[in-house]
């Protein structure tokens, strides 16, 4: 048996399987919609957010709670929870912006600029992914709206989070205390998840499509939260003697981009199930319907007037 005979006995056999063929057709989808770029947009902007708003934080602690050093520990740590490469980072390397406002100002609107970035980008993403066309795609001002909403949604859970991680700092380190904080973050991770999905999109998917994206996502994001960490520190631990910050810098990057990873996916998952997008051929020789669909999604989420309408034929060549 040649090697075209066995990947084509190999494409058959996944096709007739949901539990290979379903995360096949994600993994196909997430690679036709370019995913990886998508995820690289979100931690640019991520990034670019993220210190400049460490900035602020740090000296909106230093300005509210200059007298009570153990719960600004505990905020610290709260923070470095979600960025676990920057636990140590963000006692030692990161200070206040000083008491005047112009830098606080500053911090503000750079942080505001990445933040704005990251919906814009998350927005364009699942319009991507859900293969919206372009003309049907909103337009100023409701984009700005939208953006602000997830900015407001965004805010809120990330507030939220470290306000339940610095709480719960204070009732010890049981077992059971570290289960209810893993389950609790799990579940909140996946509603605000699947709400900001939701209002990415202006509400044209109903929520309960959404949800199992966002389940998958919440279950994996608290899992990286949980042992990620220990696992990047323990790689990083012999380069930071060596490159110092810079490494720790390459490291958060990198932590930024694999969570991006984990939200797109997450979000094809979605539409793969919604959209019916599977199974999905290995080999043009075994296209499928779902093969074919997916095809014609794409060249019709290219259409840019409303004007256009776009037919897509394929050759019968099976």
């Amino acid at each position: 048996m040649n090697l075209n005979k066995r990947i084509h006995k190999l494409d058959a056999w996944q096709q007739k399987h949901p539990l290979l063929g379903f995360p096949y057709a994600v993994i196909k989808k997430y690679g036709d919609d370019s995913g990886g770029y998508q995820a690289a947009l979100l931690t640019y902007y991520g990034f670019l957010s993220l210190f400049p708003l460490l900035l602020v934080l740090v000296t909106v602690l230093q300005l509210w709670f200059h007298n009570d050093d153990h719960l600004r520990t505990d905020v610290l740590q709260s923070i470095g929870h979600y960025f676990p490469l920057l636990n140590d980072q963000l006692q030692r390397n990161i200070h206040s912006i000083g008491k005047t406002g112009l830098g606080l100002v500053i911090g503000l609107l750079i942080t505001f600029y990445g933040a704005r970035g990251v919906a814009d980008a998350l927005r364009h993403i699942l319009d991507n992914l859900w293969q919206v066309p372009k003309n049907q795609r909103s337009g100023f001002p409701k984009n700005i709206l939208h953006s602000f909403s997830i900015m407001f949604c965004g805010t809120l859970a990330f507030v939220a989070a470290v306000a339940i991680s610095a709480f719960s700092n204070s009732l010890g380190h049981a077992m059971w205390i570290k289960l209810f904080l893993n389950v609790l973050g799990f579940v909140s991770i996946t509603v605000v998840l699947g709400i900001i999905f939701r209002v990415a999109t202006f509400g044209r998917v109903p929520f309960k499509y959404m949800f199992l994206g966002a389940g998958v996502a919440g279950c994996i994001i608290q899992v990286l939260l949980t042992f990620g960490g220990l696992i990047l520190k323990h790689q990083l631990q012999n380069l930071n003697s060596l490159y110092g910050t810079f490494a720790v810098v390459l490291g958060l990057i990198f932590w930024i981009y694999l969570l991006a990873q984990v939200v797109v996916y997450a979000a094809e998952v979605d539409t793969v199930r919604h959209l019916q997008l599977w199974p999905r051929s290995i080999t043009p020789e075994l296209q499928t319907e779902a093969d074919r669909t997916a095809y014609k999604l794409y060249a019709k989420t290219e259409s840019r007037l409303r004007e256009e309408h776009v037919r897509v034929e394929f050759d019968d060549k099976r």
